[in-house]
C-alpha cells in the first residue's frame, strides 16, 4: 500500500512539473513583485484552510502540519520554473521567517504546530530553502526533486509513524524515530527520484537506479539524525549535495553510463563507513556521530581531493586513538564518545569550507580547510594529554588552580601535546601536498592559535554549573547552578569557534606573509 501510494503520489508530481515546464508561466507576471506575492497568498491560503479544519475538528494536528507541509513544499519547489533570478525567492522566504517565527512565539497558527513537542520545523523550512536558492539556483532539476523530498517524504513518514498502533522506535539522537516511518520515507524517497530523475535526465534506467538509491540512502540519514525539526533543513541539502556528487563526480560528467562510475571514489565511501563502524564499535562514536562522520567523509570524498580527505582521516583516527588510550576518570562528563554535534563542531567548518572551493575554487581555501582541521587537531590533543598531568591544571586568564576536566585549564603536557597535534598535522601535509614550507608554518601556528583561543573562551564566557554536592561541571544538567559564564556558550560552541578562529589566523598570516 506504501509502495503503490508514494509511487502514485510521484508519477502526479512529476507530470505535474513537466506540464508546467511546457507552459511558459512566468509571461503571465513579467513582473515578478506580482509572483511573489501570489505565492505569499497561496502559502496563506493553505495554512488557513489548515486552521478551518482543525477547528472544526476535521482533521488531527498531525495530519494538518503534514498536509500543509505538503502544498507549501509543491508551491516553492516549482520556483525555478516561476523565477528569473533567486532575488525574489529570497525575499520570499525571508517574509516566511518572520511570519513563522512570530507564529511560533505567539501560537498564532495552530495548524503548524504540534501539540506534544517543541519543534522548529516551520523556521527551518524557510532557511533551508534560502540556503537551496542561493547555493544551488544554477542546478534547477537538482533543486526542485530536493525540495519535493522533503515536501512528501517528510510528512509520509511522520504519518505513517504516528498511525501505526505499534510502531517500533529507535533514537540516533534526541528525537525518538519509528522503523515504519523511516522504511516509508526511504521509499517514498526512492520513488520520487527515481521518477523525476527519469523525466527530467534522459540516463540509463540502471545508472538512475543507482542514483536514486544514493540520494535516498543520505535523505534518510539526514532524517532519522534530525531532532526537532532540523530534517526541515538537512533533509534538502544533504540531498541535493548527493545529486550533485552523483552526477558531477561519481560519474563522468562527459559520458554518464552506468559503466561510468568512478569506483575509486566508492570504494573511498565504502572505506570511509567501514572504518566508522569499527569506531563505534569501539565505542570512539556515537550512533548519532557514526552517522554525521559518514556524511562527512561521503561529502569530503566527493566533493575535495585527498589533499582535503587525507588531513581529515589524520585528524579522525589519531584523536579517536587518543582519546581510547588516555583515559582518565576526570572527564566523565566529557566523554570519549564522540556524538553528531561534536563531529561537526570540529568538522563542520573543514566540510564547508571544501564544499565552497569545490563550487568557487580558490587555492586560499585549502589552507584555511587546514588550518580548520589544525585548530580542531590542536585543541583535542591539548585535551587529551592534558589528561596525563598529575598537577591539577591552572586558568589560562587567572593562573589559578581548577578542577581537572574544565575549560580553560592548561598543563604543561597539555600544551605540549596541543603542539604537537599541528605539528603532526603540519607534517602529513607535507608529506602529501606541494605547499611551501612557510605556509606549513602557518598551518600549524594557526592550529595552535585556536587551540589557545579555545582555552580563553572556555576560561571566561563557557558555562559552568555547580551540582548539589559542590563539584563544577560544565554540564547545564537537573539541581544545577551557573556559577559562571554563559548558558548558551557549551564547549560544543567553543569547539566550533576555534575551528573559525584557525582559518582567521591563517588568513592574516597569508596577508602578512604577501608584504614581506
Amino acid at each position: 500500500m506504501i509502495l503503490y501510494l508514494c509511487s502514485s503520489i510521484a508519477i502526479v508530481v512529476t507530470h505535474t512539473i513537466i506540464l508546467i515546464m511546457e507552459f511558459p508561466v512566468w509571461v503571465l507576471f513579467e513582473n515578478e513583485w506580482w509572483t511573489t506575492s501570489l505565492f505569499c497568498i497561496v502559502i496563506l491560503a493553505s495554512i488557513c484552510i489548515g486552521e478551518v479544519l482543525i477547528k472544526n475538528n476535521h482533521i488531527s494536528f498531525y495530519s494538518s502540519r503534514n498536509i500543509i507541509h505538503m502544498l507549501v513544499g509543491v508551491y516553492i519547489s516549482a520556483s525555478p520554473l516561476l523565477f528569473k533570478s533567486n532575488f525574489y525567492p529570497i525575499v520570499l522566504a525571508s517574509i516566511f521567517i518572520f511570519l513563522n517565527y512570530l507564529s511560533f512565539k505567539y501560537k498564532i497558527f495552530k495548524s503548524m504546530l504540534s501539540p506534544h513537542r517543541i519543534t522548529y520545523g516551520t523556521i527551518y523550512f524557510p532557511i533551508a530553502y534560502i540556503i537551496m536558492v542561493v547555493g544551488f539556483w544554477n542546478y534547477p532539476e537538482y533543486l526542485m526533486i530536493s525540495l519535493l523530498v522533503l515536501s512528501f517524504s517528510d510528512p509520509l513518514a511522520s504519518q505513517v509513524g504516528n498511525s501505526i498502533k505499534s510502531p517500533i522506535y529507535f533514537k540516533i539522537w534526541d528525537d525518538k524515530k519509528s522503523i515504519q516511518g523511516t522504511i516509508t520515507f526511504f521509499i517514498s524517497t526512492f520513488f520520487l527520484v527515481l521518477i523525476s530523475s527519469y523525466i527530467f535526465f534522459n540516463y540509463s534506467i540502471y545508472l538512475i537506479t543507482v542514483f536514486a538509491i544514493f540520494v535516498s540512502i543520505g535523505g534518510t540519514i539526514a532524517e532519522i539524525t534530525s531532532t526537532r525539526g532540523t530534517d526541515n533543513l538537512s533533509v534538502p541539502i544533504l540531498c541535493i549535495l548527493f545529486m550533485i556528487g552523483f552526477f558531477e563526480i561519481v560519474t563522468d560528467p562527459q559520458n554518464i553510463t552506468f559503466y561510468s562510475l568512478s569506483f575509486d571514489k566508492i570504494i573511498t565511501i565504502i572505506l570511509i563507513v567501514f572504518i566508522f563502524l569499527i569506531s563505534t564499535y569501539l565505542k570512539a562514536l556515537t550512533y548519532s556521530g557514526l552517522f554525521g562522520a559518514i556524511v562527512m567523509g561521503i561529502l569530503v570524498t566527493l566533493f575535495g581531493s585527498l589533499h582535503y580527505l587525507i588531513p581529515l582521516s589524520v585528524f579522525f583516527i589519531f584523536s579517536s586513538f587518543l582519546s581510547k588510550i588516555l583515559k582518565s576518570s576526570f572527564y566523565k562528563i566529557k566523554g570519549s564518545q564522540r556524538d553528531i554535534i561534536q563531529v561537526y563542531a570540529n568538522g563542520g567548518v573543514a566540510l564547508i569550507l571544501c564544499l565552497v572551493n569545490y563550487f568557487t575554487p580558490n587555492p586560499l581555501i585549502l589552507l584555511l580547510f587546514l588550518a580548520s582541521v589544525s585548530s580542531a587537531m590542536s585543541d583535542t590533543w591539548g585535551t587529551e594529554f592534558g589528561k596525563l598531568s598529575k598537577s591539577r591544571p591552572v586558568s589560562i586568564l587567572t593562573f589559578k588552580s581548577i578542577e581537572h576536566g574544565l575549560s580553560g585549564g592548561i598543563t604543561r603536557i597539555g600544551t605540549i601535546g596541543s603542539l604537537l597535534g599541528s605539528c603532526v598535522l603540519g607534517f602529513t601535509i607535507w608529506i602529501i601536498t606541494p605547499i611551501p614550507s612557510y605556509l606549513i608554518y602557518g598551518i600549524i601556528l594557526s592550529g595552535f592559535a585556536g587551540s589557545i583561543f579555545d582555552s580563553i573562551i572556555g576560561a571566561s564566557h563557557q558555562g559552568k554549573y555547580q551540582t548539589n554536592s559542590g563539584e563544577i561541571i560544565e554540564e547545564n544538567l537537573e539541581n544545577t547552578t551557573i556559577v559562571s559564564g554563559k548558558t548558551w556558550i557549551t564547549n560544543n560552541l567553543v569547539n566550533l569557534l576555534n575551528t573559525i578562529v584557525g582559518p582567521v589566523f591563517m588568513s592574516a598570516y597569508v596577508y602578512i606573509m604577501s608584504l614581506l
